[in-house]
């Protein structure tokens, strides 16, 4: 019996070791033959040497594709070891059933499997298997387009690899990492990652990985339009790829110099460069996705030379091959395409509704660059009016300024200057508007970009919504469009945070007489009194949900039902929303409608905080020193007084300066013979002599006038106070009263 035990295990240790030699020389064929000959005594025998031999079969047959043989054989492994507990094989099992599983679209199971294996492999304090897991686990999430877990944990398995040491495994991840912050639109975190790969491979002489950092380097370029950066970088993947036989990352360069191309302009030079690709690709399989980008981007080509025919036979094929991948971003980027094929062949509702598909697939895959270039792609189109086709590309211009992409904007600059809005009226409104008493006093340049787009989106009647911390200027930019846009008709603002919710929506709305206790007569709402105008939703984050789903039907049909009525009220003014909240985090937490956002965001701008553009602090604090009579018209202020101001970092921006200026002046009435400099460094001083004062009591002064501050810039609305500080709001009303502390008290 014993001999039959050894004569069983040498069996399957000599059958194991063959199949690992045949993996090993990539003959998966040979494998699945030559296991599929001993499958029934290995199964017999059991044991952790047929269960490796099962886990390496069912590898060879994921490779071949035929992926339910190969998850019931991983399976088989699994439970012919589960009686031996946590082994490093069980580890192993199932870091092979992550991978079949993934590979099957099963991404929860293939998750759960990959985390059972990570956690087998920290418990036997085994990191290098650990590091792997990680690693797939990372790339199992940036399959599913989850790009923050993804980047989350390929960080905790760079840690694990920096503690082994090992370089080349900490090169390949700091490329993958570069890759990801590639999709996540974060282009400069990409280039920086992948120079260091680019480094470290060198070091390491791994040309493979130098190639590939290079080929992702192009990609990039070629996305932020910098084409002689993208030729370089593709050149120099290039000569290391000469001296390769990798065919895959061959096919990779030649897509992605076709893409270079066809964005040069080169059609014909593109045309044979892809054809090339694709020659390569279908060697390595007909249905790869390799196969599906290369005709995605031969379909951009025959659609700039104006081959319809052949950009819709291209464009199936690739998304037949996508779809079966389940590939959103490429489906989503080839529903972009069909839309402009027929937009093209002069089926315009067809084309609206496929670009509005795309938009929607891309942004739910959350790679914001190929939704941009929807957006741009849409705002050419004439499937849309001229206000869609401003909606498509102020957005599209909101996520190039984001990151950076100067000449991306500068091209959707050009396509918005030549939209020809037909408006009516539009002549009459275009007259004397900045006479009408507002400026928005600045030098930053992102600033002055939308003060010259105003106009611009006034004629196209697009909603735009301001975002930025407290205090920056918000409801002043709203005066200043108004301004300039319809400076003689009604502006209305109304703080979305400081009326209660029943107020809130009779406020907006407006109602009838009797509709509800105390409403002894009819009352205009604000959007009716606003007619013709500008109507300023302040603090939009925080109104409750019920009033936006129905301030969103208002919006879309330009049509309300004041309370107590049931006749419809018609009404046209422009809107504007203001937020210091992220809404589109607030849109993730299912706190702000997705829907009402999009309608809102028709162009989205950031006005940043005061501490990111200090060139405008001279300019306003002179403009505050002049309005409080600290010093005369077009007078200066003394340097040394701007130099202190400049170094303060506001954290209430805009509306803290002035206040700062305004306590400056009643110093220096309070002070028969007071130096401004003087005073203002007092004023900015919150430690006193040391051997006067204890830490106590500094601590408190200090805490004294932040609280202060921040009272001032919220204009003494207390909840906003705790919001800027991160504490409670009973916290904040707590040492309001130990300090004695009101905002009269702070002017």
């Amino acid at each position: 019996m014993k001999t039959q035990k050894v004569n069983s295990a040498g069996f399957c240790e000599s059958i194991r070791h063959y199949i690992a030699s045949l993996i090993h020389q990539k003959d998966y064929a040979s494998v699945v033959q030559h296991y599929e000959a001993h499958r029934d005594d290995l199964e017999r025998i059991g044991g952790s040497e047929a269960a490796d031999t099962l886990r390496l079969a069912s590898k060879a047959y994921a490779f071949l594709a035929q992926y339910p043989v190969a998850l019931k054989t991983a399976r088989i492994a699994q439970h012919m070891i589960a009686k031996d507990g946590d082994s490093l094989l069980l580890a192993e099992i199932f870091v092979t059933l992550g991978g079949i599983l993934r590979d099957m679209g099963e991404h929860k199971e293939a998750e759960k499997a990959l985390r059972d294996a990570e956690s087998i492999f920290r418990r036997r304090d085994s990191l290098e298997g650990q590091s792997r897991a990680l690693n797939l686990l990372a790339g199992l999430f940036f399959r599913m387009n989850d790009y923050k877990n993804s980047l989350s944990i390929l960080m905790d398995a760079i840690a694990i690899a920096r503690r082994l040491d090992d370089k080349p495994k900490l090169a390949f991840m700091l490329g993958n990492i570069g890759r990801i912050h590639t999709f996540m639109g974060d282009f400069k975190e990409a280039r920086k990652h992948l120079r260091l790969n680019i480094d470290l491979s060198r070091e390491l002489n791994d040309l493979d990985e130098v190639a590939r950092a290079w080929l992702s380097l192009g990609y990039i370029y070629i996305q932020e339009a910098c084409f002689e950066k993208a030729e370089e970088a593709l050149s120099e993947a290039d000569q290391i790829l000469i001296a390769s036989d990798n065919v895959r990352d061959r096919v990779t360069y030649l897509t992605y110099l076709g893409e270079l191309r066809y964005n040069q302009g080169q059609v014909d030079s593109a045309r044979d460069t892809l054809s090339r690709a694709l020659e390569l690709a279908e060697q390595i399989g007909s249905g790869t996705s390799l196969v599906g980008r290369v005709l995605r981007h031969l379909a951009e080509v025959e659609v700039l030379a104006g081959n319809i025919r052949a950009a819709e036979r291209h464009c199936a094929g690739a998304m037949a091959i996508m779809q079966k991948a389940n590939n959103p971003v490429e489906v989503g980027a080839l529903t972009k395409l069909k839309a402009v094929i027929a937009d093209a062949n002069g089926k315009k509702a067809e084309a609206a509704k496929a670009f509005e598909q795309a938009i929607d697939m891309l942004g739910k895959s959350r790679v914001r660059f190929e939704r941009a270039m929807a957006l741009v792609a849409a705002g050419r189109s004439e499937a849309f009016g001229s206000r869609q086709r401003m909606t498509c590309l102020f957005r599209a211009d909101d996520f190039y300024a984001r990151h950076g992409l100067e000449n991306r904007r500068a091209e959707v600059e050009r396509l918005i200057n030549n939209i020809d809005y037909r408006r009516p009226q539009a002549a009459k409104e275009q007259t004397n508007r900045s006479a009408g008493g507002c400026e928005f006093i600045t030098s930053s340049k992102e600033i002055v970009r939308l003060k010259k787009q105003l106009p611009l989106i006034g004629r196209a009647d697009l909603p735009l919504l301001l975002t930025g911390e407290t205090g920056v200027g918000k409801d002043h930019m709203a005066r200043y469009y108004h301004s300039v846009n319809c400076s003689e008709r009604p502006y209305v603002a109304i703080n979305c945070a400081s009326l209660p919710e029943t107020l809130l929506e009779s406020e907006l709305f407006g109602y009838r007489k009797g509709a509800f206790t105390g409403a002894d007569g009819d009352k205009q709402g604000l959007f009716v009194a606003a007619n013709g105008g500008v109507l300023f939703l302040d603090e939009i984050g925080d109104m409750p949900l019920i009033l936006q789903s129905k301030l969103l039907g208002v919006l879309e049909s330009r049509k309300l039902i004041p309370l107590g009525s049931t006749r419809t009220v018609a009404f046209d003014a422009r809107i504007i929303a203001a937020t210091n909240n992220n809404l589109e985090e607030m849109v993730q937490d299912g706190t702000f409608r997705r829907d009402l956002y999009y309608r809102l965001s028709g162009v989205t701008f950031e006005i940043p905080p005061l501490r990111q553009r200090k060139e405008d602090i001279p300019l306003l604090f002179q403009l505050f020193m002049t309005q409080c009579n600290l010093i005369k018209e077009a007078e200066t202020p003394p340097p040394e007084l701007v130099r202190q101001f400049i170094e303060y970092d506001w954290p209430g921006n805009t509306r803290e300066l002035l206040n700062k200026v305004r306590r400056l002046e009643i110093m220096a009435q309070m002070v028969a013979e007071g130096d401004l400099v003087e005073l203002s460094r007092s004023m900015f001083q919150t430690e006193t002599s040391h051997e006067t004062v204890t830490l106590f009591e500094k601590v408190e002064q200090f805490e004294r006038q932040i609280i202060q501050d921040a009272l001032l810039a919220a204009r003494g609305n207390k909840s906003e106070v705790a919001r800027m500080l991160g504490i409670h709001e009973a916290t904040v009303r707590t040492k309001l009263k130990r300090y004695g502390i009101s905002l009269e008290s702070c002017h």
